[in-house]
């Protein structure tokens, strides 16, 4: 038996093949799914952006193009949409108050509501700059609160 076939060239230098490793290999992989009009359209700006490769041109405007991020605080959201119902009912008093002189009128005659409606002009009057006061309150809070 012939010792320099055993150990099959272990003497000799291996030669390497298949490409050389990147020293940043892009390993991480995202993946989109798109309609047939996005799919589209997203083809036509690959085509228009003069890329080789459709993750290159992802990657660029992914990355190269501001992305703008929205947040939503639920307190300002809920804060507005408690007083909207505040001023339905604001509404609905109006309403009723309407209702009411309108019934007077039509049972006691023109004069004798009027006189009556004075008992609740003066509270009328607190309720309208009240509420005045509170459409300023929720217009400076909307400035400085909700989102634009």
């Amino acid at each position: 038996m012939n010792m320099e076939h055993v150990n099959n060239g272990a003497g000799r230098l291996k030669k390497k093949r298949g490409r050389k490793p990147k020293a940043d290999k892009q390993a991480y992989r995202y993946m989109i799914r798109l309609n047939n009009k996005d799919n589209e359209r997203f083809l036509s700006l690959f085509h228009k952006s003069g890329h080789k490769s459709k993750s290159r041109f992802i990657a660029d405007c992914v990355l190269n193009n501001p992305v703008k991020i929205v947040s939503i605080d639920e307190s300002a959201m809920n804060f507005a949409m408690l007083l909207s119902h505040f001023f339905a009912q604001f509404r609905a008093i109006k309403t009723n108050y309407n209702q009411a002189f309108q019934v007077l009128i039509r049972n006691l005659g023109e004069e004798k509501a009027r006189s009556m409606m004075k008992i609740i002009e003066k509270p009328t009057l607190d309720f309208i700059l009240i509420k005045g006061q509170i459409e300023d309150i929720y217009t400076q809070i909307r400035e400085r609160c909700l989102p634009k």
